[in-house]
């Protein structure tokens, strides 16, 4: 059996494990999103080390790899939600006093390339952000959006059977979330390899190869 059919045979089994708590939708997406994405490894780590109750608890005070990149990034982290939110973009800009605010923060979250800030030549100041890495997004949504809508978003990705596929406009409508949030659950589940994520522009349609 090769590597990559154990994987989708493996996730095909949790998809039948139903969530019990809103903590638990973050730490299952963090193991589906594994290594693949610089904001999840540093969790998945994590969880190697300790047990699911010390991650759990860890994660509830804020005590994570990457509220610990400085102790500024889960307000700052909230901020930058509100925007995505407010723009459905990841690229974002901000007044020039968030950069000077944040500054630490900021260089911290682009060192670990969970965003990317855009600089102007001449200028310490960026002139906008880009968010690079599906699971910080994820990470955003525990601390600032309604994790019940997350997991129903995760629900039905594990739920999509076999040349079915979701439409991430048509979820945007139906659970009043940013179609970039949707589409990183999408980006992380495709990286696993149960999914494709179309790449036309302006389109956001999860089909299911596994």
């Amino acid at each position: 059996m090769s590597q990559k059919t154990a994987t989708v045979q493996y996730w095909h089994l949790a998809r039948r494990k139903k969530m019990s708590s809103p903590i638990d939708w973050f730490c299952q997406i963090i193991r589906i999103a594994g290594v693949n994405f610089p904001g999840a490894a540093s969790l998945v780590q994590l969880q190697t080390e300790i047990d699911s109750v010390e991650v759990k608890s860890r994660l509830q005070k804020l005590e994570d790899p990457i509220s610990f990149i400085h102790e500024k990034v889960p307000e700052i982290s909230k901020v930058i939600y509100g925007e995505l939110k407010s723009n459905d973009s990841v690229n974002l800009q901000f007044p020039d006093d968030f950069y000077l605010k944040y500054s630490q923060a900021l260089a911290g979250l682009e060192k670990k390339r969970f965003i990317k800030l855009k600089g102007v030549a001449g200028s310490r100041i960026p002139h906008g952000l880009k968010i690079v890495d599906p699971s910080y997004i994820m990470y955003m949504c525990f601390l600032a959006e309604d994790t019940k809508k997350i997991q129903k978003i995760m629900d039905m990705v594990e739920q999509c059977k076999y040349g079915e596929s979701l439409n991430g406009d048509n979820l945007k409508i139906k659970f009043d979330l940013p179609v970039n949030v949707i589409r990183a659950v999408f980006e992380i589940y495709a990286e696993k390899g149960l999914g494709v994520v179309s790449k036309t522009i302006g389109k956001c349609i999860y089909s299911c190869v596994a």
